[in-house]
C-alpha cells in the first residue's frame, strides 16, 4: 500500500518531533546527572514542566536499572566465593577424616603390638586379628561379634583379647564370624593371681551389679574371691590370668579396687576394675585356647 503526500509528510514530521524529544531527553537526562538532578536553566522555560516528570522519571530508571546490575554482579560474585567456601570446607573435611582414620589405624595397629606381648612367640603365628562388628544392646560389651571364624583359624573357646588385657572367650564359631562373651559376662569366669605373688589365686566373675541399667562403678565392674583366705591383697594390685583353665597365663585382667574380708563365709573378696574399656571395643586378637591334658 502507497502512502499519498500528506502522510508521508505527517509521518515525516512525527518522526522529526519523536527524534527531537528523545534528544532533548537524552542531553536532559544527561546534563541533569551531571547536576545532581538539577537543570536551572531549563527549569524557567515553559515546556521544562512538560518534559521534567518524564525526564526525571526516566532518570530513576536508568539509577534503578544500574542498581540491580551492580545487585546482579555481586550475587554471582557472592555464589562464586560461596562455592569457593563450600568446596574448602568439604576438602578439610575430607582431611579431618583421612587424619582421624589414619590416627584409628595407627592406635589398632599399637594395640595390636601390644597382644604380642601376651602371646608365646612359639605362638604368635597363630594370632588372628578381627574386628567387632556387632554387639549386645546397652554400654557394656558383654557379647559380641567378630568377624573372623574357622577359614582364619578360629575354634571354640579360643581367648579373645586385646592391648590392655583380657577381654574374653569364643563361644560360637561359623566359617567367617564367631560370637564371644566377655569376662563382663555373666556366664564367663576367669582363674587369676595377682602379679607377682604366685600364691594368692583365686577366680574372676562379672559382678552382680552389672545387671542394673544404670550401673556406672567401673571399679566394681568385676568381682571375686581367693581360694586361701591367708592370700595377701592390696587396693592397685594388679591380677593376670594365672594358667589355670583355657586362659594362658600373665595376660592383664586389671587392679584391686577393694579388700573386703566375710566372717560368716570366711571367704576374702575381691572388687576389680578391668584393665580393657569394655565400653570401647573394636579391633582384637584371637588366640588358640591353652590346652588342658
Amino acid at each position: 500500500m502507497k502512502l499519498s503526500k500528506d502522510s508521508k509528510s505527517k509521518f515525516t514530521i512525527k518522526s522529526i518531533i519523536a527524534s527531537g524529544v528523545v534528544i532533548l531527553l537524552v542531553v536532559v537526562t544527561a546534563y541533569s546527572f551531571s547536576n545532581r538532578g538539577r537543570v536551572q536553566f531549563l527549569e524557567e522555560a515553559p515546556f521544562f514542566s512538560v518534559f521534567y516528570g518524564f525526564g526525571k522519571h526516566l532518570n530513576n530508571v536508568v539509577t534503578s536499572t544500574g542498581g540491580f546490575i551492580d545487585d546482579l554482579i555481586n550475587f554471582r560474585s557472592n555464589s562464586m566465593k560461596l562455592k569457593e567456601l563450600n568446596a574448602e570446607n568439604e576438602k578439610l573435611r575430607q582431611e579431618l577424616i583421612e587424619q582421624s582414620d589414619n590416627e584409628n589405624k595407627l592406635e589398632s595397629l599399637e594395640m595390636l603390638k601390644k597382644s604380642l606381648n601376651y602371646v608365646d612367640s612359639n605362638k604368635r603365628n597363630q594370632l588372628v586379628s578381627a574386628s567387632i562388628i556387632g554387639k549386645n544392646e546397652g554400654d557394656w560389651y558383654k557379647t559380641f561379634v567378630i568377624d573372623a571364624g574357622a577359614d582364619s583359624g578360629v575354634v571354640k573357646d579360643s581367648i579373645v583379647i586385646n592391648g590392655d588385657g583380657v577381654v574374653g572367650i569364643v563361644f560360637s564359631v561359623s566359617n567367617k564370624y564367631s560370637k564371644a562373651i566377655s569376662i563382663i559376662d555373666s556366664r564367663a569366669s576367669v582363674s587369676f593371681k595377682i602379679s607377682g605373688k604366685e600364691t594368692s589365686k583365686g577366680v574372676i566373675t562379672t559382678s552382680s551389679d552389672v545387671g542394673s541399667s544404670d550401673f556406672s562403678d567401673v571399679d566394681k565392674l568385676l568381682q571375686g574371691y581367693f581360694f586361701d583366705t591367708k592370700a595377701t591383697a592390696e587396693k592397685n594390685d594388679l591380677i593376670v590370668t594365672s594358667g589355670l583353665g583355657l586362659y594362658p597365663e600373665n595376660i592383664p585382667i586389671g587392679k584391686i579396687s577393694k579388700v573386703t574380708y566375710d566372717k560368716n563365709k570366711s571367704m576374702k573378696y575381691i572388687k576389680v576394675r578391668p584393665s580393657v574399656d569394655f565400653k570401647k571395643l573394636d579391633i582384637v586378637s584371637i588366640i588358640p585356647p591353652r590346652k588342658i591334658d
